[in-house]
């Protein structure tokens, strides 16, 4: 395992975790970080301390600088925002020649157009990758244990408070929550049935501590679209998907009050000559909270000095089916690590985002080892990867799954 990795985005809440796995796991020649940040990207780069790991500054805005900053590269991981993800994709055709994984996971039809582009281009790009890795291995380990399955639940238990957050990550959840966004969506007797509502579709659901037993409501999160493409979901006879999720309660008070007031809708104001959005004023003022608490980087056990757990993401499915006849269901849980930087100083969403940045690094290097073989672009459900052995791969770096089961008898056996 050989070349040069170049991260865009590198020093970012999700890809910092990505850089740093690839720094401890991995046999590549180069690792760069290319990110307009400078100040956290040479920061990460001195943490880390070793030759094969650099800087490169890339203008996200300009495809040229993208591909100036790909050239000589053998591998690529995205981790830009979505707004950019044009830019990226051309960029990565224009050089040729890539393996590569991709965080966003926002307009699948028209990325996955572009498959044979990429793979006329000799490239190769594992999309909607991060996160989402996790919950479709979780659904595929829990369609493995019955002969038939009903349904399958995916669950994203995203526990920080509200002002431990980045500018990214403020977008995303109140995206989530937008009335106007059709993407929330579930699956049900071969059909997708999207434009759910928000705070729509409740079930409760116990996630492991610190989060516990909590309302989810459904989210715009792809699982339910792309699932079925699933060999293991075929075979199944899955009937529905959906995909929940919950915030913490700050979170979910803040954008319950967001729709209180109409924001999402509501015009704009003239303010002393000037217009002001209030939703734009609203976010501004989350953002620049969590951006004043996170640019200290700190020792991890002074992280979170206001709780007594530290922000994590939980991971979970729930799948329902039937054995000889029997239901039953099958509960598996995924939790992140803590520490993970191996107690370095560094900032609490770097921290956070290690369950989206270590499965990038875990999926390029089963690229670049052979063990996923895919031209154009793809997605988990068509990668034909090895679920036990990305588990495998996971749980040697501080990740732990979490299996529960009620009575039934079961095709497989627990782990």
């Amino acid at each position: 395992m050989s070349g040069k990795t170049v991260v865009l985005g590198g020093s970012g809440a999700m890809t910092s975790a990505c850089v740093y796995d690839l720094y401890q796991t991995s046999d590549f020649d180069e690792i760069v970080v290319a990110d307009a940040d400078e100040k956290n990207s040479r920061r990460l780069v001195e943490l880390i301390d070793d030759d094969r790991v650099t800087f490169e500054p890339v203008d996200a805005t300009s495809t040229e600088d993208i591909v100036r900053a790909l050239n000589g590269a053998t591998y690529v991981v995205n981790g830009l925002p979505y707004q950019f993800e044009e830019n990226v994709l051309d960029a990565i055709v224009e050089v040729g020649d890539l393996l590569g994984v991709d965080l966003n996971a926002f307009d699948f039809d028209e990325v996955l157009s572009r498959s044979d582009e990429f793979a006329e281009s000799g490239c190769s790009l594992w999309f909607a990758n991060g996160g989402l890795v996790s919950t479709i291995a979780l659904g595929m380990v829990g369609c493995e244990e019955f002969e038939e399955v009903e349904d399958v639940n995916f669950y994203w238990g995203m526990w920080r408070l509200l002002t431990q957050t980045t500018a990214g990550l403020t977008d995303t959840v109140t995206y989530e929550h937008d009335p106007n966004v059709d993407e929330r969506a579930r699956w049900e007797d071969g059909e997708v049935i999207n434009d759910l509502p928000p705070f729509s579709q409740k079930r409760i659901f116990e996630f492991p501590e610190p989060i516990g037993e909590q309302e989810t409501y459904v989210i715009s999160h792809p699982e339910p679209i792309t699932f079925p493409k699933a060999p293991i979901a075929q075979e199944k006879n899955v009937d529905r998907i959906i995909t929940r999720g919950v915030w913490h309660d700050e979170w979910t008070e803040y954008e319950r009050t967001l729709h209180a007031m109409d924001a999402f809708d509501a015009d704009s104001l003239d303010i002393e000559g000037g217009t002001v959005d209030p939703l734009e004023v609203a976010q501004t003022q989350v953002k620049r909270a969590g951006d004043e608490r996170d640019a200290e980087w700190r020792s991890p056990e002074k992280l979170s000095s206001e709780t007594e757990w530290t922000p994590q993401t939980v991971l979970s499915s729930e799948v329902t089916g039937t054995n000889a006849g029997e239901t039953g269901t099958a509960i598996f849980h995924f939790t992140q690590p803590f520490p993970f930087f191996d107690g370095n100083d560094i900032s609490m969403m770097r921290e956070y985002g290690c369950y989206v940045g270590v499965p990038l690094s875990v999926t390029l290097q089963l690229m670049a080892d052979g063990a996923v073989n895919k031209d154009g672009i793809f997605v988990t459900e068509t990668s034909e990867f090895d679920v036990q052995r990305y588990f495998e791969e996971m749980e040697a770096r501080g990740f732990e799954l979490i299996e529960e089961q009620t009575p039934t008898q079961l095709t497989s056996t627990p782990r």
